[in-house]
C-alpha cells in the first residue's frame, strides 16, 4: 500500500533533459497523435473519456500538483503545501509568476474559483494561500487534486476555457481533431515541438497503418498487441496496470454474478488473447497499486460455481436449462471487448449458464474501466462512478480498501477479470520520453527529428 506523503516541498524545481543517445533536443515541428478515444469538449470539468482526459487535459490545462505511482507529490502550479494532523485542513502556496494564455496571473482566488462546487470539500483564498477543507479526513487529496477533472481553469472572454499549460488551443473540432500550439509564457519553460496535432476515434488498426505510412508519431497500443508490436523490433511505451476489464451485473444477480466468476479461466484467457500483456484479476485494484490481490483468488472451480446456482438447495443438481439466460454486452466498436465477452460466454457454460454476447442493453455488460490515479483510494472512487456505487473518499487503510473493493463487487455486481496497462507506441521521427508509469503523456518534453 502506498500512501502519499504530506510534507512541505521546496519551492524550486528542475527539469534535467535526457540526453537520447547523445543527440541534443531540437526545437520546431509539430507532434502527431492518434488516439481511439474521443472528447466532445476539453473542458476538464465537463464528463469525458478518463484515459483521454488524463492525456489530453494536461497539455494544456496544469493542475495544482502531480502525484506518481509511488504516492509523492511533485510541484505544478503550487510549489508548497501543508497539512494538519487529521487531514482535514490543507494549505497550498502558489508558484509565482504564473499567467494563463491570456497574460492573466494565477491568483489564489482564480483557484479558489475552478475548485468550487466540490461536494467533498470547500476552498478558500487566504492572502496568497489556498486552504482547502473537509468535514472528513483526506489523505489522498493530492491524488485527488492530480486528476484532470481538477485542472485550474478559468473563463475567457468568450467564455471558453483559458489554461496555464504549456500547449494553447489553437483549434477543436469535438470528437475529431485538436490542434495545440507551444506556449512561449509556459511557466515549466516553451515545448520543444511548435505544436501537437491530435486525431480522435481512430481504431488500433487506422493508428497502426497510419504509423507504418509515416502519418502519425505517437498512437497508443492495445494490451493484446504489446507482445506482438515488441516482437517485431519496436519498443512500446507500457504502464503499469491502470484499467480494470470487468463483467457487471445488475441487482438481483448475485448469484449468477458469483458462478460468472468462478467459471472464468482468467489466466488461459491472458495467455492467449491478451498474450500476456495483463494481470488476471480477483479484485478491483491492482496488486501493486492495493496488496490486497492475495485475498482475491483467481483460480477456477466449477464445483462451486454449480453450488452457487442451486439457490439455497444443497445437494440439488443445477441442470442448465433451469437457469434463465443471460445476454452480455459490450462495446461493439472494441473488438478486444468482443473477444473477452465471447470467452467468458464460453466459459460459463460450465457451470450452467448460458449467456449470450450482445451489442448493447445487456443483462450484463463488459466494462474497461480507467481506474485514473495511483492511490487506491481514489481509484476506488473512480471504479464507483463508473459502476454507479458511492465510495467514501480518503480511503487508506488496507483493511478500508479491503472492504471498499468487497462493496464494489457486492453492491456494485463488479466481476473483475482483468488488469491492463496503457500502452503507447514511438514513430521513427519522435524523440523523447512519452509515457510515464501510469500512462499519462508528457508531450512537452517530446521533440521530432526534421519537419
Amino acid at each position: 500500500m502506498k500512501r502519499i506523503a504530506c510534507f512541505l516541498l521546496a519551492a524550486i524545481s528542475w527539469l534535467a533533459l535526457p540526453a537520447w543517445g547523445g543527440v541534443r533536443p531540437r526545437y520546431g515541428g509539430t507532434l502527431r497523435v492518434a488516439m481511439a478515444e474521443s472528447l466532445a469538449s476539453l473542458d476538464p470539468a465537463e464528463p469525458g473519456d478518463v484515459v483521454a482526459r488524463a492525456r489530453v487535459t494536461p497539455l494544456s490545462f496544469d493542475t495544482l500538483v502531480r502525484v506518481d505511482a509511488e504516492g509523492r507529490g511533485h510541484p505544478q502550479l503550487a510549489v508548497a503545501w501543508q497539512v494538519d494532523r487529521s487531514y482535514k485542513r490543507w494549505q497550498f502556496w502558489l508558484r509565482p509568476g504564473v499567467k494563463f494564455w491570456d497574460d492573466t496571473p494565477l491568483t489564489a482566488e482564480t483557484v479558489v474559483a475552478a475548485l468550487s462546487g466540490r461536494a467533498e470539500w470547500k476552498a478558500r483564498a487566504d492572502g496568497e494561500f489556498v486552504v482547502i477543507e473537509s468535514e472528513v479526513s483526506q489523505p489522498g487529496l493530492l491524488a485527488e487534486l492530480a486528476l484532470a477533472r481538477n485542472a485550474i481553469v478559468r473563463r475567457g472572454s468568450t467564455g471558453g476555457p483559458v489554461g496555464t499549460g504549456p500547449f494553447l488551443i489553437k483549434s477543436f473540432v469535438a470528437g475529431k481533431s485538436l490542434e495545440l500550439a507551444a506556449n512561449n509564457g509556459s511557466w515549466g519553460g516553451r515545448p520543444f515541438v511548435d505544436g501537437v496535432k491530435i486525431e480522435f476515434g481512430k481504431t488500433l488498426r487506422e493508428q497502426m497503418v497510419e504509423l507504418q505510412l509515416g502519418k502519425v508519431d505517437l498512437l497508443e497500443v492495445g494490451a493484446e498487441q504489446i507482445g506482438k508490436v515488441e516482437s517485431e523490433g519496436r519498443k512500446a511505451q507500457v504502464s503499469l496496470p491502470m484499467e480494470l476489464v470487468a463483467v457487471v451485473g445488475g441487482a438481483g444477480k448475485a448469484k449468477e454474478l458469483e458462478a460468472l466468476s468462478l467459471a472464468v479461466d482468467r489466466k488461459a484467457i491472458q495467455s492467449v488473447l491478451l498474450r500476456g500483456g495483463s494481470e488476471a484479476a480477483g479484485g478491483v485494484l491492482p496488486e501493486w497499486m492495493a496488496g490486497t490481490g492475495v485475498l482475491f483468488p483467481v483460480q477456477i472451480d466449477l464445483e462451486k460455481g454449480r453450488n452457487a446456482l442451486k439457490a439455497g438447495r444443497p445437494g440439488a443438481a443445477v441442470p442448465t436449462k433451469s437457469v434463465k439466460p443471460l445476454t452480455l454486452s459490450c462495446d461493439a466498436g472494441d473488438g478486444l471487448a468482443r473477444l473477452l465477452a465471447e470467452r467468458v460466454a464460453l466459459n460459463a457454460r460450465e457451470v450452467g449458464l448460458s449467456v449470450q454476447v450482445v451489442s448493447s442493453g445487456g443483462d450484463l455488460h463488459l466494462e474497461r474501466i480507467p481506474l485514473g490515479s495511483g492511490d487506491p483510494g481514489v481509484a476506488l472512487e473512480e471504479v464507483g462512478r463508473a459502476v454507479g456505487v458511492k465510495v467514501a473518499p480518503g480511503l487508506s487503510a488496507p483493511g478500508e480498501i479491503y472492504l471498499a473493493e468487497k462493496r464494489l463487487m457486492s453492491d456494485g455486481g463488479v466481476v473483475p477479470l482483468f488488469h491492463l496497462p496503457l500502452a503507447s507506441l514511438v514513430g521513427e521521427r519522435a524523440r523523447g520520453s512519452s509515457s510515464d508509469k501510469l500512462g499519462g503523456w508528457g508531450l512537452e518534453q517530446d521533440w521530432v527529428k526534421g519537419n
